[in-house]
């Protein structure tokens, strides 16, 4: 018999177990890695979506204020949305402040102690933006908006 083939040694062995030690490492670091990115994108899309939903629901609060005749007596306090219709992403809920429109009487938030004649006719208008119970997400998402605008 020749040598090399009485003795036998286990070193190739051993380098193979561990390059396919450190290969399953590094992929399970890359998967890792594209899981929680692919989370963070989904993140950032829902919270920009949340953003632009906020700035629709202020321009539609002020729509829904200005076709209100308010002399009546009849103004909008708050409301509620949903988006999208059929399964909702999110829920939108919008409350409007009145600061010296002239003693409203139908408006549950009036706020008739500031007497200025620049704050006449001025709305504090809150949006709140969250998401909906039934999308189950790790980190929810709540915005909320505040914005002073004049009639």
């Amino acid at each position: 018999m020749r040598a090399y083939q009485q003795k036998r040694n286990g070193f190739a062995m051993i380098m193979a177990i561990f390059f396919m030690i450190l290969i399953a490492t590094l992929l399970s670091y890359m998967l890792s890695t594209t899981s929680e990115t692919a989370k963070r994108t989904t993140n950032v899309y829902l919270n920009e979506q949340a953003q632009l939903l906020a700035k629709s629901a202020v321009e539609y609060a002020i729509l829904r204020v200005s076709g209100q005749d308010r002399s009546g007596g009849t103004c909008v306090n708050s409301f509620n949305a949903q988006y999208p219709e059929g399964t909702p992403m999110f829920d939108i809920n919008v409350s409007i402040q009145y600061i010296g429109f002239g003693g409203l009487s139908g408006c549950n938030n009036y706020i008739g102690t500031i007497a200025t004649p620049e704050s006449n006719g001025t709305m504090l208008i809150d949006v709140y933006v969250s998401d909906n119970a039934s999308l189950n997400l790790s980190e929810p998402i709540s915005y909320h908006r505040r914005t002073l605008q004049k009639l």
